[in-house]
Parts: C-alpha cells; sequence; structure tokens
C-alpha cells in the first residue's frame, strides 16, 4: 500500500439504504437513472439503484433498450449524441448540451426567441422524430423536456430508454398534452402517437404553453378524445400542428413541410 495516499472506505448502510458512488456532478434524475457531469465535459447515465432487485434490472432494461436505440439510429445531428455504452455497469456516457432542455430555454428567454428560430426548432424537431421513425424507434414520450439545445442552438432529441424499438413494449408515456388518449393500455405504441405528440410540442414552441395549458389532465384527455383542439388559427404552422394532431401526417412529412417554409 502507498503511504500518504487518501483510501476509500465504503459507508456503513443500515437496513433499507442504498450507497450510491458519484461520478460527477449531479445535473438530472429521472424514473430510470440519474444524470450526472463527468469531469471530461461529458453526461454519464447511470440506472438507478433499487433495494429490490427486480426494480433495478428493469431500469438496466431500459438503458440497454437506449443503446440499442442508438446503435440502429446511428449518428446525426438532430440525435444526442452517444459517447460511449458499458454493457457491464449499463452506464451510458452522452455529450453534453450546453443549453439544456428545450423547456428551460423557452421559459427563461421566452422574450428574446425570434419567429425564426421558433420555425427552426419545430422544423428540427420534426427531423429528428422521422430519424427515429425511420430506424423503426418509436420514442413514447415526446415533450420538451427531452429536446434539448447545444451551444449554437440547435435541438436534438433525446432520453430513448422508455421508447420502442421494432415495436418492442414501451415503458414511457407521454404526459398528458402530448398524449392522445389511449382506450387500451395494452396497446403496442404507434408512430402516428408520437406525431401527435410533435403537434403540442410544436403548439409550445410557437406559443411558449402548453395546449389546454390551465386545464386539469381528464379534461384535458375529454377534450382530446372528442377531438377537440386548442384553436391554432392565429398561430403561426397552425396547419401542421391541426394536421398532427389528427394524426394525419408522418414526421417525415412534418419535417417536408418546414423544409418548403424555408425553400
Amino acid at each position: 500500500m502507498a503511504f500518504g495516499m487518501p483510501q476509500f472506505t465504503p459507508p456503513q448502510l443500515k437496513p433499507g439504504e442504498v450507497a450510491y458512488i458519484t461520478k460527477g456532478k449531479q445535473i438530472g434524475w429521472g424514473v430510470t437513472a440519474r444524470l450526472e457531469r463527468l469531469p471530461s465535459g461529458d453526461v454519464v447515465k447511470t440506472p438507478l439503484p433499487d433495494l429490490d432487485q427486480r426494480y433495478f434490472e428493469a431500469h438496466c432494461q431500459d438503458m440497454r433498450l437506449e443503446a440499442r436505440i442508438y446503435d440502429a439510429v446511428g449518428l446525426h445531428p438532430r440525435i444526442s449524441g452517444i459517447v460511449s455504452w458499458d454493457l457491464k455497469t449499463c452506464c451510458l456516457t452522452m455529450e453534453y448540451l450546453e443549453n439544456g432542455m428545450l423547456k428551460d430555454y423557452i421559459t427563461t428567454n421566452s422574450e428574446s426567441l425570434t419567429p425564426q428560430l421558433r420555425q427552426r426548432w419545430a422544423k428540427q424537431a420534426s427531423e429528428g422524430l422521422s430519424v427515429l421513425q425511420a430506424a423503426g424507434v418509436i420514442h413514447c414520450d415526446i415533450s420538451p423536456r427531452n429536446f434539448l439545445l447545444d451551444g449554437d442552438l440547435h435541438l436534438k432529441i433525446a432520453d430513448f430508454e422508455g421508447g420502442s424499438l421494432a415495436r418492442s413494449a414501451a415503458s414511457a408515456v407521454a404526459g398528458t398534452p402530448f398524449r392522445y388518449p389511449v382506450s387500451d393500455w395494452d396497446a403496442p405504441p404507434r408512430f402516428e402517437e408520437d406525431v401527435f405528440g410533435l403537434g403540442s410540442l410544436i403548439y409550445f414552441i410557437m406559443t411558449d404553453a402548453y395546449p389546454y395549458k390551465d386545464t386539469p389532465s381528464n379534461e384535458v384527455e375529454e377534450l382530446y378524445g372528442s377531438r377537440t383542439f386548442p384553436d391554432v388559427t392565429e398561430i403561426a404552422c397552425g396547419d401542421i400542428i391541426t394536421r398532427c394532431w389528427g394524426m394525419q401526417v408522418s414526421a417525415a412529412e412534418v419535417h417536408a413541410y418546414f423544409e418548403a417554409l424555408d425553400g
């Protein structure tokens, strides 16, 4: 043993306690994983520990799915980048995106956002989703929390651990404003449901608000179920939002719509 070197002593745990050795600065915490910023600058996702091995294994399984999705999709500028995958620990290391979640950025900087920037984000969101769908991936949790911004304010879609690959069972479900009411929770997810969420995402990008933002969730579900959606006649891109909510278009068609606007 080398003298003068600090030695790590594991904590003494009481029954019912779980120890976690940090890897870096914590920047997020979800249902499946903990996110930490490493000294290298990258971000590592670690499956949450749990005394119940069944829950821990479910977290690991979600992380394995996310790694498979990254492998299926490959590198793309609209997909958050993967740095490495550790099969043994089920830890996923990814690039750090400086400007964080789209939700937070819009909420904080609403007054300074130009129509051109908002349109670019809508275009990039639809492009990212179309890339996933081309690879057979259903995200299952479309939300401005799961779209991240890099240093140049370009948008990337992230967080695939709860999704579906090649029609596999999903463990995630979108929040009420981004989810078409499901009558059969055992039915496999559909690409169209992600497109519905894309419509709500574009609505948020253009208005800074979730659809029916002050309405209780159960009432929103009833409104969606009766095909009653917010008025978008005065909103930029309202026509494509309506078509997304009607699940009448694919993500690729939404992207082509915004491409034509740029034309």
